[in-house]
């Protein structure tokens, strides 16, 4: 007699998208290659300074190698730090509070989206925001700009939640409040932008929803700021005005000199081309919202973005990592455009088909580049990595969906039983791009030479045994260089930072720029090097 045994996973309905989306996102930012290593500056910056948190237990001062720098807010430090204290030290740990973040962010654009949009289109504007180049990639990155959209979608989750509670109204405005603190002791003062962002859903649509109007709101606005009052108490306590005037002074750095001189056109490109193409279809989507009365809260999903995007090029500063506030959003009005071109596909339109045929021509580009590099054909007339090859076989694969799709509906009719994997062919190929990216190391190990130098002799031993300085003469701009950075984080054992070569002690090793190897003392030994900087030793006086 046999027995057959059938294990079986019901889940709950309403449950099962959020599991879905879920996993999803989850497979990419799980894979990684064997070896990692930070980004400098920002990666290794944060993961360092909750490094010092967790050795010295001060929780309070922001500073690196002793120099005070209160110039933002320590929320991701204290995220990273209290990673470390239950996993230990390691980048994986870093990574993970933004890794958590950017699975939060995507699983509430999908909750978001379905208050404001049909169900299947909010789901299908989640997928896309895991199939989106540059928030994938940051989002595996201890930075705290996805905590910071994590923070703001919370707040507008929130907010809606609190449109459709009678009975826990209070609960939800309070939550929406705490988040502009939780934003604010995160990214400090960036999380103006985007709450300003939210005046044409707060005032237009006042009358109805009345979120202004509630206490709550403002009693969780105030609570949200007590940890950042608290710290910077603290701070003043022990330092004086420093910290206060450091952090305001950042305010009026970055709003009144553009550091990234980049011109005022920058975000016109930058948004497109590093979210390739998911940008170009959110343009569209703008317009097909607007004709399509049955899509509510428009204010919010439509207003949001295309507020904060003014707000944006507005600010004199811009870099590549501000616009990721609003691709969230922009990944909602891109699914939009995507759900439309599916009809059209259905109904044998000639915009889905030449859209189709023209990716195919381009995934068959790619994916006979991405051969030929993956198998070193001599022909290629430059040495590229592998890596960038098995990425142009990913994308290429997922992109000869729809024309295959296109070819096979048009030969056997109808069209509309192959609608779904048409309308999934152009998300599989930039994920599977992304999957390549993190499996091959593009993304994840930033800077390869510098870990494998300090893994193999002659460095290795005496790093893992032995304390070693950081020689930093007063006032170096060095050290806060990346590659200083870096080899903090990297170095085991820190010793001391000495602003002299010449106050080494005898049996002492140090990092030294090479730049400051002229006033060597002529009884130092150098053991190795990695980039500008060499590691010296003073032997013992006796053998001097």
């Amino acid at each position: 007699m046999s027995h057959r045994w059938k294990l079986s996973i019901e889940l709950p309905a309403p449950v099962v998208p959020y599991v879905a989306i879920a996993l999803w996102a989850a497979v990419p930012l799980l894979i990684r290659s064997p070896q990692q290593s930070l980004m400098a500056h920002d990666e290794g910056w944060y993961a360092q300074q909750a490094r010092w948190i967790v050795e010295s237990g001060d929780w309070v001062t922001q500073q690196w190698w002793g120099e005070l720098i209160y110039d933002r807010a320590m929320g991701i430090q204290w995220a990273i730090a209290a990673a470390y204290r239950v996993w230990g030290v390691n980048e994986a740990i870093a990574r993970l509070p933004g890794m958590v973040a950017c699975l939060v962010c995507i699983v509430l654009t999908y909750d978001i989206g379905r208050r404001c949009l049909p169900q299947r289109i909010a789901w299908l504007g989640a997928a896309i925001l895991a199939a989106t180049p540059i928030w994938m990639q940051a989002g595996k990155l201890a930075t705290q700009d996805i905590p910071l959209v994590a923070a703001e979608l919370l707040g507008i989750w929130a907010l809606l939640k609190a449109e459709s509670s009678q009975s826990g109204r209070w609960m939800w405005h309070w939550l929406a409040g705490t988040t502009f603190g939780l934003g604010f002791a995160l990214k400090s003062f960036m999380v103006i932008p985007a709450s300003c962002a939210l005046l044409p859903y707060l005032a237009i649509e006042h009358r109805r929803h009345r979120h202004l109007a509630h206490p709550a709101l403002y009693v969780g606005l105030g609570m949200g700021l007590i940890p950042i009052g608290i710290w910077l108490r603290a701070s003043a306590i022990r330092y004086g005005s420093l910290p206060l005037d450091n952090f305001l002074g950042k305010l009026f750095q970055l709003s009144g000199t553009a550091f990234h001189d980049v011109g005022p056109l920058y975000y016109f490109w930058n948004i497109p081309v590093n979210g390739f193409p998911w940008p170009l279809l959110a343009i569209a989507g703008i317009a097909l919202s607007w004709r399509n009365a049955a899509y509510r809260r428009r204010s919010l999903w439509v207003g949001f973005p295309l507020t904060l995007f003014v707000l944006l090029c507005c600010f004199k500063t811009r870099t590549w990592y501000y616009p990721l506030q609003l691709l969230p959003f922009a990944s909602l009005l891109a699914a939009v455009t995507l759900a439309h071109l599916t009809e059209l596909y259905r109904r044998a339109h000639w915009l889905p088909t030449w859209l189709s045929y023209g990716a195919g021509g381009l995934a068959l580009v790619l994916t006979s580049a991405g051969s030929a590099i993956v198998l070193h054909m001599s022909f290629i007339p430059v040495e590229l990595d592998a890596a960038y090859g098995w990425i142009g076989l990913a994308l290429g694969l997922g992109w000869l969906i729809p024309s295959v799709a296109c070819w096979q509906g048009r030969s056997r009719p109808p069209m509309a039983r192959l609608a779904r994997l048409w309308q999934w062919g152009w998300l599989l190929g930039p994920w599977g791009a992304i999957v390549a990216c993190y499996a091959t190391g593009l993304w994840g190990n930033y800077n390869p030479d510098v870990v494998t130098a300090l893994a193999r002799p002659p460095l290795a031993p005496i790093l893992q045994t032995h304390a070693v300085d950081f020689v930093f003469p007063a006032g170096n701009a060095a050290m806060g260089s990346r590659d200083a950075v870096l080899l903090t984080y990297y170095t085991p054992h820190l010793g001391n930072r000495l602003t002299d070569l010449k106050k080494m002690q005898p049996e002492n090793y140090a990092w030294v720029n090479a730049r400051d190897t002229q006033q060597f003392p002529t009884n130092i030994q150098t053991i190795g090097a990695v980039r500008e900087w060499k590691l010296v030793f003073i032997p013992p006086e006796s053998e001097q």
